[in-house]
This record gives C-alpha cells, sequence and structure tokens, in this order.
C-alpha cells in the first residue's frame, strides 16, 4: 500500500479539513516524531503564489522561535505542489469550540483558569513581536489535563484576517475595530479578540453578529455590545466590568496585557469596588448642628442629608440624648450617609454614560455633515474635470489651490490637473459601487470612467447588496486610458464535495441531495454537516461552520471495512459478544467502530479492557470516551472519540512500532 507523504511527512490519518485545507496526523521518519500537519492552498488569498509563499515562510519561521508551554509549537515549513504545509506539535485534547457547542456557558472559575494560560501565551508572544491576529475558540485547544494551548500562532497573520489585497479570510466576529480597518496591529488586538471569546463563554452569545460580514465590521467599529450582566442577571457585575473593559473600541481603553486582564478576571469579584463617583466631605469640615452635605457630580450641588452626630460632651440646647438611644441614632445615619452615596454614584454613573452617549451622536452627526460636504465639493469637481476633458484644447496650467479647509482634509482622487491617466470601471453583474482610497461619490456606479486619477498606485473596493467586497490594487499611467473589471462574487457559501471512488450520495444535514459526487451544493451560512454514502464502503461525514462567501471542499478517499468488520456484521457475533443481535443503531445510542493496522490490538475504555480486539464496532451511550490501543511490539495510541446519537463514529489507525 502507498503512503501519502507531504514533503518528507508520512500521513498517518486525517484530523480535520476545512476552507483552506485539510490538516493531518503525520510522522517525520527521520526522527520518528508524530506531527500534526496543516497544509493550506495558496491561491485563496488572492495573491501571486510568490507572495503567499513568501509570507507564511516569514510568519512561520518567526512562530517558531516561541517556545511557551501554552503555544503549539511549530517544528517546520514547506510548500509541494502548490500547497504550503506546516508540521506543528501534535496534541491530544478538545477545542474550545467543541466545549462551547456542549456547554453553551461555562463558569467562572473555569472561564478564568482558561484565561490565564491565554493571557500568558499572548504577553510571550507579544514580547517576542508576534501577533496572532486570529484568536477565536477554534484556535484554543484544552488538553485532557486541563492545559491550554494557543494553536496556528503567527500563521494567522499570513493566512488570516485581512489580505493586502482587502479580502476578508475566515470569520470576522472576533477581529478588532484596528483590523477591520486595515490600521497597524499591536498586542492589544489579540486581546480585544480574546475579549469576545471571554464574552462568549460567559454569555453564550457572540457580541458581534448580524446577517453579512458587512453589518458585523460595521457593529464592531460603532456598536457596544450589550454588557453580560444586562443579557444575564446571574454574572457577576465585576465579571460584567472585565469583560466589557476587554471589548473597548480604542485600544487605549482596553487592557494593555494579558497580565493586567488575567489580573482583573482573578478578582473580578472587587473589580470596581474601590472606584466610588461620590466623594464624602469629612467629619471636621462639617458645623455642629448643621446638616451633613454630600456633594453629588450627578445632581452638580450639595444634597442635604440627616444632621450630624453632635458628641456627648458638647454644649447643646436641650437635655442630653441617652447613649443607647445615640448609638442607634449614630447608626441610622450611617445607614442614610451608605444608601445617599449609593445613590450619587449610580446618578453619576448615569449621567456619565448620557454625557458619552450625547457625545458620540454629536461626532456622528458631525461625521455625515462632513461626508456630504466632501462628497458635494467632489461632484462639482468631476463635472469641471467632465467639461474640461470635453474640449480639445490642451488642458490649462494647474489652477491655484485653494486654502484647505481643517474641516475638510479629503480630497477626490479623480481631481488631479497634471500628471493623470484614465481607468475605466465595470463589473459583472453592473451597478456595483466604487471606492478609489477610500473615497466614493453618487456617480461612480458601473460602468464608469475616472479621467482625472493621479499617476500611481490607488485601492479600488467594489461593492454590491449581496455581493461579497472585491478589492483590486492598480497603477495609473500618465496619459493611458486602463480598463479595470471585476467579476463579483455571490454572497452565498457553496460545498465543494467528491470522493474518491466518486459516485457516492450526499447527504447534508441528514438529508438527501438526490446528488452524487463529485458536485456543488450552495448552502446558507452556519453550521452544516456533510455524509457521504457508497456501497460496499464506510460512510464518511464532516460539519464545518461556514462564513457567508465561503466555499468549503470535501474530498474524502472512501474506504472498504476490512474482512473482520464484515464478519462482525452477523448477528451471531453481536449475540456472544454484547447480546444485541441488530445490525442498526439501537435507540438512544450511537455507533463506535475501531480499526487498526495491524488489527488485533487491545482496547481500553477508560481503566477498562474490552473483551474484543480491533477491528471491533459496538453501540455506546452518546458521550466522550478516552481510548487506549495496545499490540505487543507497536507504540500505544491514546484517542479521545466522540459518539452522537444515532451516528457512527470511527477511530483509524496506524499503528507504528516501538
Amino acid at each position: 500500500m502507498s503512503i501519502l507523504t507531504v514533503g518528507r511527512y508520512e500521513v498517518i490519518g486525517e484530523l480535520g479539513r476545512g476552507a483552506m485545507g485539510v490538516v493531518y496526523k503525520a510522522q517525520d521518519p527521520t526522527i520518528g516524531r508524530t506531527v500534526a500537519l496543516k497544509t493550506m492552498r495558496l491561491d485563496v488569498h488572492g495573491l501571486e503564489t510568490e507572495d503567499v509563499l513568501r509570507r507564511f515562510k516569514n510568519e512561520a519561521r518567526a512562530a517558531g522561535l516561541l517556545n511557551h508551554p501554552n503555544i503549539v509549537t511549530i517544528y517546520d515549513a514547506g510548500e509541494q505542489g502548490g500547497m504550503f504545509y506546516i508540521a506543528m506539535e501534535f496534541i491530544e485534547g478538545t477545542t474550545l469550540q467543541q466545549i462551547l457547542v456542549e456547554k453553551r456557558i461555562l463558569p467562572s472559575d473555569e472561564v478564568i483558569q482558561i484565561s490565564r494560560d491565554v493571557c500568558k501565551a499572548l504577553d510571550y508572544a507579544h514580547a517576542n513581536g508576534i501577533i496572532h491576529r486570529d484568536i477565536k475558540p477554534a484556535n484554543i485547544m484544552i488538553t485532557p489535563n486541563g492545559t491550554v494551548k494557543i494553536m496556528d500562532f503567527g500563521i494567522a497573520k499570513a493566512g488570516g484576517g485581512m489580505t493586502s489585497t482587502g479580502q476578508v479570510l475566515g470569520t470576522p466576529n472576533y477581529m478588532s475595530p484596528e483590523q477591520v480597518k486595515g490600521k497597524l496591529l499591536d498586542g492589544r488586538s489579540d486581546l480585544f479578540s480574546f475579549g469576545v471569546v471571554l464574552y462568549e463563554m460567559t454569555t453564550g452569545e457572540k457580541p458581534f453578529v448580524g446577517q453579512n460580514v458587512t453589518t458585523i465590521i460595521y457593529k464592531i467599529v460603532h456598536e457596544n455590545p450589550t454588557a453580560p450582566r444586562d443579557l444575564d442577571v446571574t454574572i457577576h457585575p465585576g465579571m460584567s466590568l472585565v469583560v466589557t473593559k476587554a471589548l473597548a473600541k480604542v485600544p487605549d481603553d482596553r487592557y494593555q496585557s494579558g497580565a493586567e486582564l488575567s489580573q482583573d478576571l482573578e478578582n473580578y469579584k472587587s473589580v470596581g469596588s474601590s472606584l466610588s463617583p461620590t466623594t464624602t466631605l469629612p467629619t471636621s469640615a462639617v458645623n455642629v448642628g448643621e446638616p451633613t452635605r454630600i456633594f453629588s457630580p450627578a445632581a452638580g450641588a450639595a444634597v442635604a442629608a440627616a444632621p450630624a452626630v453632635v458628641p456627648a460632651t458638647s454644649a447643646v440646647a436641650g437635655p442630653l440624648v441617652p447613649l443607647k438611644k445615640r448609638r442607634t441614632l449614630e447608626i441610622a445615619l450611617i445607614s442614610i450617609l451608605l444608601v445617599a452615596a449609593a445613590l450619587g454614584g449610580y446618578g453619576y454613573y448615569r449621567y456619565r454614560n448620557a454625557l458619552r452617549v450625547e457625545k458620540a451622536d454629536r461626532e456622528l452627526e458631525h461625521t455625515l455633515k462632513e461626508e456630504q460636504i466632501q462628497q458635494a465639493a467632489a461632484a462639482r469637481k468631476t463635472v469641471e474635470a467632465a467639461a474640461l476633458q470635453a474640449t480639445s484644447v490642451p488642458a490649462p496650467p494647474p489652477e491655484p489651490e485653494s486654502k484647505p479647509s481643517p474641516q475638510k482634509p479629503s480630497v477626490s482622487p479623480n481631481a488631479v490637473t497634471r500628471n493623470r491617466g484614465e481607468l475605466r470601471f465595470d463589473s459583472q453583474p453592473r451597478g456595483a459601487k466604487v471606492q478609489v482610497d477610500g473615497w466614493t461619490e453618487p456617480t461612480w456606479l458601473t460602468p464608469f470612467q475616472a479621467s482625472n486619477l493621479g499617476a500611481g498606485k490607488h485601492t479600488v473596493v467594489f461593492s454590491k447588496a449581496g455581493y461579497l467586497l472585491e478589492t483590486r490594487t492598480v497603477d495609473v499611467t500618465v496619459g493611458k486610458s486602463s480598463p479595470l473589471s471585476v467579476q463579483l462574487r455571490a454572497a452565498v457559501s457553496k460545498l465543494v464535495v467528491n470522493s474518491t471512488p466518486q459516485g457516492a450520495t450526499i447527504e447534508v444535514d441528514s438529508k438527501d441531495t438526490g446528488m452524487i459526487t463529485p458536485a456543488e451544493i450552495v448552502l446558507e451560512k452556519g453550521d452544516h454537516t456533510v455524509l457521504l454514502r457508497k456501497p460496499g464502503f464506510k460512510d464518511v461525514s464532516s460539519t464545518e461552520t461556514l462564513a457567508e462567501g465561503q466555499t468549503w471542499n470535501f474530498s474524502p478517499v472512501l474506504l472498504q471495512p476490512t474482512t473482520e468488520m464484515r464478519q462482525s456484521n452477523r448477528p451471531g457475533f453481536w449475540r456472544k459478544m454484547l447480546g444485541n443481535p441488530s445490525e442498526a443503531i439501537p435507540e438512544g445510542k450511537g455507533m463506535v467502530h475501531i480499526h487498526t493496522q495491524p488489527e488485533g490490538a487491545t482496547i481500553q475504555v477508560g481503566d477498562q479492557v474490552a473483551p474484543r480486539k480491533t477491528n471491533v464496532m459496538w453501540p455506546v451511550d452518546p458521550g466522550t470516551y478516552e481510548i487506549v490501543l495496545r499490540l505487543d511490539g507497536y507504540k500505544p495510541v491514546h484517542r479521545t472519540v466522540r459518539v452522537q446519537k444515532g451516528r457512527d463514529a470511527y477511530v483509524d489507525e496506524i499503528l507504528e512500532r516501538r
């Protein structure tokens, strides 16, 4: 049997696959080390292969320098046949995404434990000049002993987020505001992304959601998510404050390091307790017999409280108050003061929030007015330039530039009078809105031409409702007219499925599509499960979360069951082994299939040894099982298998010699 190799690595089995490539379990034959081999197609980035390859190598080299117990180690990287591969540490465990799917919300102590390790890893990487850029639950691995490890460190910088052409790769839900804006990033961007993960762990919801990528990005930049405690009153106010601060839009307002975030999480019950917006005048400043006054910034004036306590030795008119009664009055007065302080603090909090909202509204109104003024000025210049071009006389000398207004720093890129060239814009379908260097005008809908662009590089973005953004970088040459046309891609997800051999029936989300491999199927965004069936071969299934516009390539190799496994289907076998003669999956159970090469390995489930050796299958209750496979002369194999009700789960292993 031929062994699939990638570079010098021999593939043992498949661990998972996604839109960019496949992750294999492989072995380095030189030193006998088992690795996780991540392969990525270079053509998904919209760049030249050489550029992508250079970026991947640079990032893999930088990430390979990281040596931390909470970061998956990268051993090697290379390229083979248009496919880039990275050999990294092989880790047994479960991703945080899988845990959240099962539990949805995690208890506070578990959130703190996970965050502690993640923050240590982020601080270490940031100190070494590496930014992850793709922190999300799928990239956080939890090992069986509870250790947290971050995967894809450094690779996300080259393979995730926003490419140089502006194309968004992967789901944008976890990006920071500065990341979606394409600004220069530092470690605080990773801390914002982890803040999104914190929000999801504590509330079970994502803070930024929408019907499409554009809506999500708008919310990340402009909208503050609902405070966790407003979603669930059982969440501690301190925990809610920590998560909210981690999601601050401005980097300076959020946590500056992982250690700072981790410390506040550890002490979330006391976060904010030392900060009081109400200041009480000292006792020495209160005149005897006068009402005590509490200054409340919310009200902007002193508020009269109960009369101050008069010492027993003071000379006052009237009889002395008995000691016991005086103490009762003191306690009552202190209680009133505390209530007044709390009310004043709450009023101040509401007052500051109202000011913040009012300021944001004024800034938004000012921005909208400025954009309208700039667009009107740009439209006027476009008309003047078109009229000038229509004449046959040479271009006049440049007009004297008017003194720029401090309120209008932006100028249309299609308003130059010298060293200019022309671009002819078009798209399929037509009617797409065009931006040039971030500037657009109402008339810039394809097809049209811009005849007064300055020579040099320009960034052009095409957008149309129902289609993905398309970004291009073009060179404009003096005196030359150049075409720029794009094919817009519909903003729907797509499944491209094939199999070896072909001709397998395709089920998507437990429904028969009526199609056989190879085929292409349009899907809505979200979670989907595909199942391939072909007589004489084992069923193969996979689950993927699709973002809008993402293409999922699923092309498994169908395996034939071994003779032992075919014989094991006889009712007599099950009657002898488990007392269940039915070949179907029993109600409420799942079916686990365990196959090894060579066969005959003992199977240990937890602390129990199964009565039969591989290759076998049997029905079990749904859940997660730790399985150890042992065969004399071969290394033991530890596997975690998740069994779902009414589904088949497979463990296929090629055992390694000692």
